[in-house]
């Protein structure tokens, strides 16, 4: 694995990427992007627990491209839940760009040159032009939309890169950790575009693919076959992805379920206390709930969600969703205060499982993940192997020595003697011999 990583890591060079290795053709249709994780500083004191919720909630995903004639270097965010890209003009200044064009003077949807690398360029790149907000308003950012809608017209870059050749396929994987391509510290990650990724790694099993159709024409929206706190079966069973999602979002059936089995006792206690924060992003107003340091539970419940087309049961325990923060803990999973009755899944889903995105097909692939325990069941295995070796050959040479008299007869081995004991064994023998030799003399009668 370290010598495919440090072969791709030769191979790409930074801001944008193409693939070029494991026998794919070198015919421009597939590309990787590396990406950074904005760094929300949650872990410093902040004077309240509504600004820690909103600074944990998300954690963005970006990289940054050059737009316009002259180049202005702009920060984009990647949304799997917005269809068009869009960018501020807290950022970028229309005015300044000799190709920058207004398309639709009504919503400020607009076009410019965007600068992949020196090679590759989109020259009409849409987008909605953001003015630009006051600092108290909804986070002001610059987007590329990675959203799936059935008839999306061409606007998604997705489809700008596919029309103007720079990929095959509609396809994209997001690739963190041991799953990256490169093990460079720099970045955070990639993004795969154009291809599935077992055509380019070979730790990617395609006979372990499965495949999940989108149940909304809009949007990586899916539907689990069943899903389950401990044992008690819950109702709500719709999904959203939302890779920027630092946390997890739960439904309203499932928050009332824990007010009335694993927060009650806490809630009564005065241990457990009901918070709400409006985020910066999306202007939601959230649910969330923190516990006094001394917090204590008779279990760790976890969540089940299962998908037969998948393949595949989702643990999720609750020991992933408790985060402590200036002597008090934060439960990750929030709520919308408008009901909700979808899931929305972040990046402890995305770190934990192997997720490809078909925008043809309108489908969600997922490479089957292993328990950790393979890997021990791979090392029981070797250690018996050569215990067996071990064993075999030991009683191979048992038996030879066995059936062999000359070799089972220990008198008749010879072994090496060290020089001094050899002298010291002459010596003693002629010794003898002259005592026999005198014994012998004396034994002879004597002459009359």
């Amino acid at each position: 694995m370290k010598n495919l990583n440090f072969f791709l890591s030769l191979i790409f060079s930074l801001g944008f990427f193409q693939v070029k290795s494991f026998g794919i053709k070198n015919d421009n249709t597939n590309l990787l992007i590396y990406f950074l994780k904005e760094k929300n500083q949650v872990n410093i004191e902040i004077s309240s627990e509504e600004e820690f919720m909103k600074k944990l909630m998300y954690k963005e995903l970006y990289s940054t491209f050059n737009v316009g004639l002259p180049n202005q270097n702009l920060k984009f965010y990647y949304e799997m839940n917005e269809v068009e890209s869009s960018i501020s003009q807290q950022f970028y200044y229309p005015k300044r760009s000799t190709t920058y064009s207004l398309i639709k003077e009504k919503n400020n949807f607009s076009k410019d040159l965007f600068i992949l690398d020196n090679e590759k360029t989109l020259d009409n790149f849409d987008f909605f032009l953001k003015q630009k907000l006051a600092p108290n308003k909804a986070k002001n950012y610059n987007s590329i939309g990675l959203s799936y809608r059935q008839n999306d017209n061409d606007l998604s870059f997705l489809s700008k890169l596919n029309k103007k050749g720079y990929i095959k396929n509609r396809v994209f994987t997001f690739l963190f950790g041991d799953d990256s391509f490169s093990e460079t510290r720099t970045y955070d990650g990639q993004i795969l575009f154009g291809i599935y990724p077992h055509e380019v790694n070979p730790y990617f099993d395609e006979t372990e693919l499965n495949f999940i159709s989108l149940k909304e024409k809009e949007k990586w929206i899916f539907e689990f076959d069943s899903v389950k706190y401990n044992e008690d079966t819950l109702n709500d069973k719709m999904v959203k992805l939302d890779i920027n999602l630092n946390i997890m979002i739960g439904t309203e059936e499932f928050r009332k379920k824990l007010k009335n089995t694993f927060f009650k006792e806490s809630i009564e206690n005065g241990i457990c206390k009901e918070n709400i924060f409006t985020s910066d992003k999306d202007g939601k107003t959230y649910i969330f709930y923190t516990f006094e340091n001394n917090a204590q539970f008779k279990e760790i419940p976890n969540l089940f969600f299962f998908s037969k087309s998948l393949n595949e049961t989702f643990k999720m325990s609750f020991s992933q969703f408790f985060m402590k923060n200036n002597q008090k803990y934060y439960f990750k999973i929030i709520f919308n205060k408008n009901p909700s009755n979808i899931w929305v899944f972040g990046q402890t889903f995305f770190n934990t499982y192997k997720l490809v995105f078909d925008f043809d097909e309108g489908k969600i692939g997922y490479y089957k993940t292993y328990s950790s325990n393979k890997g021990f069941i791979i090392i029981v295995c070797i250690i018996i192997f050569f215990v067996l070796i071990f064993g075999l050959g030991y009683l191979r040479g048992y038996m030879m020595t066995k059936n062999d008299p000359k070799i089972y007869n220990k008198n008749n081995m010879n072994y090496v003697i060290r020089k001094e004991y050899a002298n010291s064994n002459n010596e003693k023998k002629n010794k003898e011999i002259n005592k026999n030799d005198k014994n012998e003399k004396n034994d002879k009668p004597k002459k009359d």
